[in-house]
């Protein structure tokens, strides 16, 4: 039966953004066929109402907030706009930097940008000036990172209490702090002396104060690097997830940038996804169907390169390192069992037989 006018314009996506800087819109979008669910163990879900065909948008959802992530700051091409709104990646030679100083990774596409971004980046700017190089010099580019992106989520917490916090997708899916406090992830599902070194750099960086006003406790701060650190994504310039890996296998390429993005991070891993994401040019996560989705069927994407991690063994012990759970999706069930097969063929064989 087809489809009438309206279910028509309700499936219609938003045009996405290119490289010749054509305008694009900032709202999130959600395909009316994806919704949330609730499972046992995994917890939140992403599944599809009705059948989605291969090669559907599914998703553009919008970085609640973001960092770049590149070597040489100065003299790269790869970072990121700070305006929220823009998110592109600019050309050395003509942005422009904080007239502060605070940082070299904080660029803006020209002054506009800059300007219509001066109440979020006055949250971050003392606090950058004051522990940026420091804290790169002390504990590395990783735990500075990750200190940043918590202060930009928290920078955005304020925005939005100004109220020129980011659109809703309706009701099915929340956006905002909102989202954010919504995330899986707490102390319990970490190590605890992964807890302790996050608990020491809280109270050392990210108490509130007047380089940082937010009225958030230490616990509550802890908590929020938990599901920060459980849920953020890695930006990188080609897709996540294509399965099967092609041969020759092709990566997607060096990360330019961290995200943590309200509804993107609902979706859970498999290593045999049926989604594919990758950033667009405003930063903008795009999920889209790699193959035909029944209805009821759970959406997925992979947590990390296929290409890279081939092996069951490497693959979990991957995902057991970096997000703390052991991988049961069916592709890991079926090869496991497999070597369970296979390891009782080998010691059912007779030894010395025929020699």
């Amino acid at each position: 039966m087809n489809a009438s006018p309206e279910s028509q314009s309700q499936l219609q996506s938003p045009a996405l953004s290119s490289s010749d800087g054509s305008t694009v819109a900032a709202e999130p979008w959600v395909h009316p066929h994806l919704e949330q669910g609730v499972v046992p163990i995994k917890g939140r879900q992403l599944r599809a109402s009705r059948c989605i065909s291969k090669g559907e948008l599914l998703m553009v959802d919008v970085p609640f907030a973001v960092i770049p992530a590149v070597d040489y700051p100065d003299i790269s091409d790869g970072l990121l706009c700070s305006n929220p709104a823009c998110g592109v990646q600019t050309l050395y030679q003509y942005r422009v930097n904080c007239p502060a100083g605070c940082l070299d990774d904080v660029v803006w596409c020209d002054e506009e940008c800059r300007d219509g971004d001066a109440l979020r980046h006055g949250f971050e700017c003392v606090w950058l000036k004051r522990f940026g190089a420091s804290i790169r010099k002390k504990w590395g580019e990783y735990d500075f990172g990750m200190l940043w992106l918590i202060v930009r989520v928290l920078a955005m917490r304020r925005v939005e209490g100004e109220g020129e916090g980011e659109g809703q997708v309706g009701e099915r899916f929340k956006g905002g702090w909102e989202a954010i406090q919504d995330f899986c992830g707490s102390t319990e599902s970490w190590s605890h002396s992964q807890v302790r070194a996050w608990t020491a750099l809280a109270k050392r960086y990210l108490r509130g104060s007047a380089a940082l006003p937010h009225n958030l406790s230490d616990e509550e701060v802890v908590a929020l690097i938990c599901r920060e650190e459980a849920n953020s994504f890695g930006l990188y310039p080609r897709e996540t997830g294509v399965f099967p890996v092609p041969d020759p296998p092709v990566d997607r390429g060096e990360q330019y940038a961290a995200a943590v993005y309200p509804r993107a991070a609902i979706a859970n891993h498999s290593c045999s996804p049926n989604i594919m994401h990758k950033p667009d040019d405003h930063g903008r996560m795009v999920f889209t169907a790699s193959r035909d989705i029944a209805a009821g069927e759970e959406c997925c994407i992979s947590y990390f390169d296929l290409s890279q991690c081939v092996e069951l063994r490497a693959r979990r012990d991957h995902l057991q390192k970096l997000f703390r759970f052991v991988c049961r999706c069916d592709r890991c069930t079926t090869e496991e069992a497999a070597e369970e097969q296979q390891q009782e063929e080998w010691v059912g064989m007779p030894f010395g037989e025929g020699l």
